[in-house]
């Protein structure tokens, strides 16, 4: 290679390094603001104040530092320091929780036999009112056969969405129904913003529940919503495993609490964990499709995990929508059942 071509192909590297560089440091300085903005050791009083004095002075020093490099140092180490404080939070199972997040579950599973303790099944009579109860639960690990993938669509933004799965188990009374969803644990008062999602302000929970709650309150009570049913192309011994992994952190949680993040630590690539043994081909937590939960069903769909051959995304969701249904259904003795004989036919 000429010295010519090296010194062009140089300078090419020097300069994406540069841009790289350029985009990234205000990037996570930006974050390190929101950081200081939602830092919980400091009063509240005290930290928006910081976090704008902080933004001005980045701002004045942009202006004036000479040369700009001094500025990234600048910028770097300030961010790198708050990423530092941001550990003083420590995620805890003692806090003032919301109602329906006040106890979590705890899996033990023994040969065949599981025992689920919590098992939340809560009451609705509308949005705001409602009653919340756990019991126990117990089954063979043998009777799961079926597992679904629901998506719910709370927003206009199609990159947003809350996924989680729910089991089917055959027993000899019939079919029943039970649903493991990757929430924030919410304090009492407390709303999900997946902007504070980004800074340690959520723990995280599975609410393992019956499906008149996990299905039934984000599609009757919740009546803009749009939800959708996905059966998973998976094996009854694929889908055992699959809730013994899951049983398995839902205990580990227990004594490690963790706390949730919008992008790295959520809903989907949760799921993804559990799942990624049991996948044809490997899926990566960092794929733009898992960190960005609304585009989770489509890359599904090009696993093969749901659909049937041949069958177009469009028509797949088509099918597998069920909030209408669900609304016309209501929250009956056989909400679970009808949800799914009413569905459109494959």
């Amino acid at each position: 290679m000429s010295a010519v071509l090296m010194a062009v192909l140089k300078n090419i590297a020097r300069r994406l390094t540069g841009i790289a560089v350029w985009i990234l440091v205000p990037a996570l300085f930006l974050w390190a603001v929101g950081a200081i903005y939602y830092l919980r050791p400091l009063p509240a009083w005290f930290r928006q104040p910081l976090a704008f004095l902080l933004l001005a002075t980045a701002v004045i020093g942009l202006l004036r530092m000479r040369p700009h490099s001094r500025w990234l140092v600048f910028a770097g180490a300030a961010s790198g320091i708050i990423y530092l404080l941001t550990w003083l939070q420590q995620p805890s199972n003692d806090r003032d929780w919301a109602a329906d997040n006040q106890r979590t579950a705890t899996v033990r599973v023994a040969d065949d036999n599981v025992h689920i303790a919590n098992f939340r099944h809560t009451v609705f009579r509308s949005a705001d009112d409602c009653d919340v109860h756990y019991s126990d639960l117990t089954f063979h690990l043998s009777e799961l056969d079926r597992v679904w993938f629901v998506v719910q669509r709370f927003t206009a933004l199609e990159g947003i969405a809350h996924n989680f799965l729910t089991f089917s188990r055959t027993t000899p009374e019939g079919q029943r129904f039970f649903s493991v969803s990757v929430e924030i644990r919410r304090e009492r008062g407390e709303e999900f913003d997946p902007l504070k999602g980004l800074y340690r302000q959520y723990e995280l929970i599975y609410v393992i529940a019956d499906e008149r709650d996990a299905i039934g309150s984000r599609t009757v009570i919740r009546p803009d919503d749009r939800v959708y049913l996905f059966p998973v192309n998976a094996t009854a011994q694929d889908v055992q495993n699959l809730f013994v992994d899951i049983a398995g952190r839902v205990n580990r949680l227990q004594q490690q609490p963790e706390f949730y993040h919008s992008l790295l630590n959520n809903c989907t690539n949760n799921i993804v964990l559990h799942a990624y043994r049991f996948t044809a081909h490997p899926i990566s937590s960092f794929d733009p499709r898992i960190i960005a939960p609304g585009f989770a069903d489509r890359l599904a769909c090009a696993q093969g995990l749901i659909g049937s051959p041949g069958e177009s995304f469009a028509d797949l969701r088509h099918r597998c929508r069920i909030d209408e249904i669900a609304r016309a259904v209501g929250l009956t003795e056989a909400f679970s059942t009808r949800i799914r004989s009413l569905q459109q036919p494959e």
